[in-house]
């Protein structure tokens, strides 16, 4: 599945906020364990220095002399007195100690005393089963004139405070880290989300685009500068589509005019010489064929200046239609088009709708030729006309082939045609239900086909009786 590319920058953000809030979270976590542990050892140090000082100032060589000393100090229970102290002979006897030290503690102390150096302090931590962390620093005392070893102080500290640091800035760093990420998460996603408003715009702009909306401009607002040149230039591709769109439809026009004005020339003589009542019967049966196809090259030229006049939006010239009327009249225009072919028409005289009848005629015409179109010799075409109170329905249904289903979405597309082994060799451009569909809709109705292979086809126009929907004109610069 690949992620919108909001989605994919939100993801992101989230990502980058988290870490960045873990790691800052973490990182002063540890800056604050490591401060405290040496903020232990400095005081461990401090004050066994300061005892060693002490005890040093009045040392004899009788270790009597200053047990005393050492006893009364302990009695004071002075405030660098850490958590435990204790004195040790060089022999490794107990002299004095501060606190209560267990047997497992006063074994590890008399190990750490075995590894301490003959002149330096030694820092060491303890870790001792069912006993919090100790923290130890042990330092010999020295004979200021012989420099003798003639005691050891250790000083011991619970590293218990440190544990419980650790376990409250964890809990703490999980809740700074997770409510820092929902919050910019929450950040993030308003960011994006203003951030993407400007195109947002632009491709609700451009989804409105279509063949019979170029004229659409983008709405001025403050956007990033990328997104900017982006607006402008579809403003200016949309301008160069919607001239090349005019110019097309301005050449066909023409083009439709030019050729339709020699074939009505053409269609009059053919009509001319079929009234001769000389012609033998071969020679009228070849002017009638080049009649039909004339008739037929200017239904098509018709078609391309309709289609053309309906892309444009035209207005439209209203009035009552009775659809009875209306089927006759189509009727009797194509009625010489109906050669084998069995035509039905079921309307009664009080159904009408309000709109432009030379449209609707034209739309019923193109209906009802597709049917004879598509209708073997031998077939039946029927025309039926039914109203209510809201909607008249025009519907014309056949026995023909039938439409593919794969072909049927798209049969009211402009110049769609049908596979090559399904058309008919009278088949026209493609324009015939198109035009139709923008006639029905123009008229605020719609348009619904069915159809089944080898069964026949039914088209149905649902026009709305008592009000006319017109689709309003585009204006230059919407």
């Amino acid at each position: 599945m690949i992620l919108s590319l909001r989605a994919q920058l939100l993801l992101w953000f989230v990502a980058a906020v988290l870490f960045i809030a873990f790691a800052v979270t973490f990182l002063s976590q540890e800056i604050t364990i490591w401060n405290l542990e040496k903020s232990i050892d400095a005081n461990l140090q401090s004050r066994a220095h300061m005892v060693a000082a002490i005890v040093s100032s009045d040392i004899t060589t009788d270790e009597s002399s200053y047990a005393v000393l050492v006893e009364d100090l302990a009695r004071q229970e002075l405030p660098f007195v850490p958590l435990l102290l204790r004195i040790v002979s060089p022999t490794g006897d107990t002299i004095t100690e501060f606190g209560d030290v267990p047997a497992p503690v006063a074994d590890a102390l008399d190990h750490q005393l075995r590894l301490s150096s003959s002149s330096d302090g030694r820092l060491d931590t303890m870790a001792l089963k069912g006993i919090a962390p100790l923290r130890v620093y042990t330092i010999p005392v020295s004979d200021p004139r012989t420099r003798d070893i003639l005691a050891f102080v250790q000083a011991v500290e619970s590293l218990d405070q440190v544990e419980q640091a650790k376990r409250q800035l964890l809990r703490n760093g999980l809740i700074v880290g997770l409510g820092g990420g929902l919050l910019g998460a929450a950040a993030g996603l308003i960011l994006i989300r203003r951030g993407f408003r400007p195109l947002r715009t632009i491709l609700q702009a451009i989804n409105e685009v279509d063949y019979h909306h170029l004229k659409t401009r983008l709405k001025d607002e403050s956007r990033p500068a990328e997104l900017e040149q982006l607006a402008r230039s579809l403003t200016a591709m949309w301008q160069r589509l919607d001239l090349a769109v005019d110019q097309k439809q301005r050449h066909i026009g023409s083009m439709s005019h030019d050729i339709r004005t020699p074939l009505t020339a053409l269609q009059g003589q053919l009509e001319v010489l079929l009234l001769q009542p000389s012609l033998n019967a071969a020679t009228r049966d070849s002017l009638e064929r080049m009649l039909r196809e004339t008739h037929r090259l200017v239904r098509l030229l018709n078609n391309m200046l309709l289609n053309v006049q309906l892309e444009s939006r035209p207005s439209l010239v209203t009035g009552e239609v009775n659809l009875r009327d209306l089927a006759d009249e189509v009727a009797g225009d194509l009625w010489p088009l109906m050669q084998g072919l069995k035509l039905d028409i079921n309307a009664p005289r009080d159904v009408t709708v309000y709109g432009d009848h030379d449209l609707l005629k034209q739309a019923l015409m193109n209906l009802l030729d597709n049917a004879i179109k598509f209708t073997p010799a031998g077939g039946k075409v029927e025309l039926t006309a039914t109203g209510d109170e809201d909607w008249a329905i025009m519907e014309v249904t056949d026995n023909g082939p039938g439409i593919p289903g794969n072909d049927l979405p798209y049969v009211t597309e402009a110049f769609h045609r049908q596979a090559q082994h399904r058309r008919s060799a009278r088949e026209g451009a493609g324009l015939g239900l198109s035009i139709v569909k923008q006639i029905v809709e123009l008229h605020g109705g719609r348009l619904e086909i069915r159809s089944q292979e080898h069964v026949g086809t039914s088209a149905k126009m649902l026009l709305p009786r008592k009000l006319l929907i017109v689709l309003p004109e585009e204006t230059p610069g919407q």
